[in-house]
């Protein structure tokens, strides 16, 4: 069960264990030849073909989604003929493209004693990918299509040119408006383990959670982070400060998960309007990677005069904490990160040395980092 969290979908409890890997290798490596000599340059080729296939993955998936396959199968178990007549295709392909999201595991294909085999698609898959439920990336799909393809493609461009100003500076990230209303839709899913590393986190540094607290969630998206700890901590309040677009996204999920009375989102400009003081607790989730080294010193300037005495600043993002050797889990998604951010136009991973050198030069200093499965937590104090 997601901590905090309760679902439109009312999911049984069975003894389904949880798969061990997220992506099933496409390259059975036992057969591969031995790891000597001429051997190498195979296994190192197939490795490569592995990675540049990996765009079947989004092929097939964003095939079905602009189909109404998944819409079709939250109805039931249907045959690839059925499907086929449900969305206006052709039989076969149909059949080609179902198998292939078998083979991702995106589907179930039940068997049949007589006749063609059924295409089922889970509870969880249904909440992922229709539109509507609290972890669908539907939205993720839509920034996909309007803006990340394109980038990949052009990436060599952007390594060329690097994303700086007609002046020759860095520049912030470029994401649109309409982009960015897509993909805080396509993300939630990254919150519930964050916020429990985070509760984790407050009771390791025996930080009092049991007392009214006061959360500013500087630029906070679906603002389901600070949601999710007013869920948690029911004498805490929050303040989410976002754009025009999306605070109506903010205000209508914290209705979803009834902590509307303690949520309060609001449409400011936090680079030029005030943060207030006496912040408690003030939350940054994924904020810090579309900086440039100055406009991230700047945000811990601004974090300097709103915290508290003895409150805390946390960061959720793509943080690398070892550079030289960069071979965690976390490690190497920010690296991979921080190439997308070149590519769609701004923006880095920065190393934990950045950080702590900015937070110094701010009067803060760190005084924790907590792993998460895809992102790291920076808790920062005042010096």
């Amino acid at each position: 069960m997601t901590p905090g969290v309760t679902t439109p979908a009312d999911f049984e409890t069975d003894d389904t264990p949880a798969p061990e890997l997220n992506i099933r290798p496409l390259v059975d490596n036992a057969l591969l030849p031995d790891w000597r000599g001429a051997g190498k340059v195979v296994h190192s080729a197939h490795r490569i073909y592995e990675h540049l296939i990996s765009l079947w993955a989004p092929g097939v998936i964003e095939a079905a989604h602009d189909l109404g396959v998944f819409a079709e199968l939250s109805t039931g178990p249907k045959t690839s003929d059925q499907l086929a007549t449900a969305c206006d295709a052709e039989q076969r392909a149909m059949r080609v493209l179902m198998d292939g999201l078998y083979a991702y595991d995106i589907v179930d294909r039940i068997p049949a004693d007589a006749g063609p085999a059924l295409y089922r698609m889970s509870e969880e898959m249904h909440e992922c990918l229709l539109p509507g439920g609290l972890f669908s990336l539907v939205g993720k799909i839509e920034y996909d299509r309007q803006l990340a393809w394109h980038s990949w493609r052009n990436l060599a461009d952007a390594v060329r040119r690097d994303n700086r100003d007609e002046t020759g500076r860095l520049q912030l990230n470029q994401i649109t408006e309409h982009n960015y209303e897509s993909l805080v839709r396509g993300i939630n899913f990254w919150a519930p383990p964050i916020v429990e590393a985070l509760r984790g986190g407050f009771e390791t540094l025996e930080w009092p959670t049991d007392r009214p607290a006061s959360v500013l969630d500087i630029g906070c998206g679906t603002g389901l982070y600070s949601q999710l700890l007013l869920r948690a901590f029911p004498e805490w309040r929050a303040t989410g400060l976002e754009a025009p677009n999306i605070a109506p996204i903010a205000r209508a999920q914290a209705e979803r998960l009834g902590v509307a009375d303690r949520f309060d989102v609001q449409v400011r400009d936090f680079w030029t309007e005030s943060w207030g003081s006496d912040q408690d607790l003030l939350v940054f989730v994924n904020i810090f990677h579309l900086q440039t080294p100055e406009s991230a010193q700047e945000l811990l300037r601004r974090s300097k005069e709103a915290l508290s005495r003895d409150g805390l600043v946390c960061i959720a993002d793509h943080l690398v904490t070892d550079e030289k050797d960069a071979k965690s889990i976390q490690d190497r998604f920010a690296m991979l990160f921080a190439a997308s951010m070149l590519a769609t136009g701004g923006g880095d991973a920065f190393l934990l040395d950045d950080y702590d050198r900015w937070l110094a030069s701010a009067g803060l200093r760190r005084v924790a980092v907590l792993d998460t499965p895809m992102h790291r937590i920076l808790l920062a104090g005042h010096a």
